[in-house]
């Protein structure tokens, strides 16, 4: 197994204590984790409700003679009830990620600590891959978080059985938002490590994603806002017109946010698209692609000044 370089584990750990510090990131990553809780509280409420419901009615029908219907509980799959989790990945997530990849480098940049990074040995890939491995494990955090409160809350429906083959859907739904919020968290750094302008390098993420969850949807399948983030709109086709399936073919591959969006509805059985193999595998293709992005503005920062520009 190949070991972390001992300089690229020291850059990660200073700069996640950093990210620890900085109040915008932690504030979003506490949101995130918030939401997170009442979206598995809110399916596990309906389940139970919807379980008790049953059961109440099932002993009044046994004492009535009459045929006790199955449970409506076990009609739908249990990964269903996190479905609102992907909502809140594509909102909060995504844009704690984007402010996490851009402090991880704009902070630096405007408090000058760069000329100290070059003062030293420290080779400029060596530095670009320790930010790349804080950002992966400030990320992979926030993924794991969500991904124990979703499994402690089907520990607290008995009720609800879970295939092994679905716990390993449920485990694949965050390994995919993981890869989302890396691809919005790279992008951030790059921008953040190219742009002249402080307020530029957060603008230009945070543009692009607004891009592609909100509008490339309404273009490609007719979709409004509120509904572009729903992992549910993966079950409704776009319009059978030839602008439609035109537009949805040549934008296809930049529109990450269906990637995730039918991705997630694979995993969490909301819709048996038969394209979310090939979404989902273009999405780490462009989360690769962004981390190369990363690397490639980090290494070539420039280390004697590194400063924004006033």
């Amino acid at each position: 197994m190949t070991q972390i370089p001992p300089v690229h584990r020291l850059i990660a750990l200073q700069s996640c204590r950093f990210i620890l510090r900085e109040r915008t990131a932690s504030v979003l990553g506490a949101m995130f984790v918030v939401l997170v809780m009442i979206s598995a509280w809110l399916g596990w409420s309906a389940t139970d409700t919807t379980n008790r419901i049953y059961l109440d009615a099932a002993v009044f029908l046994k004492a009535a003679g009459q045929t006790v219907p199955t449970n409506p509980v076990l009609d739908i799959s249990p990964l269903s009830l996190m479905r609102n989790m992907a909502v809140y990945v594509s909102l909060i997530g995504v844009l704690a990620a984007i402010v996490i990849g851009n402090r991880l480098v704009a902070s630096e940049r405007k408090a000058g600590v760069l000329p100290l990074y070059g003062a030293r040995p420290i080779e400029r890939s060596a530095f670009a891959m320790g930010k790349l491995l804080a950002l992966g494990l400030s990320v992979g955090v926030l993924a794991a978080i969500a991904g124990v409160v979703g499994f402690v809350t089907f520990l607290l429906l008995p009720n609800v059985p879970v295939s092994p083959q679905q716990w390993l859907q449920f485990g694949g739904f965050f390994v995919l938002s993981a890869v989302y919020l890396l691809l919005f968290g790279a992008l951030a750094m790059g921008c953040a490590a190219m742009a002249q302008s402080e307020s530029v390098g957060l603008l230009i993420p945070v543009t692009l994603w607004l891009a592609v969850t909100f509008i490339l949807p309404q273009i490609t399948a007719n979709l409004n806002p509120t509904a572009a983030i729903n992992p549910v709109a993966a079950l409704a086709d776009a319009p059978h017109t030839a602008y439609f399936q035109w537009v949805g073919w040549a934008l296809a591959p930049i529109s990450v946010a269906d990637c995730y969006k039918f991705g997630a509805a694979r995993f969490l059985d909301m819709a048996q698209a038969p394209a979310s193999g090939f979404y989902m595998v273009w999405l780490g293709v462009v989360a690769v692609a962004a981390m190369a992005f990363a690397r490639h503005a980090l290494t070539n920062i420039d280390m004697t000044n590194g400063g924004f520009d006033a």
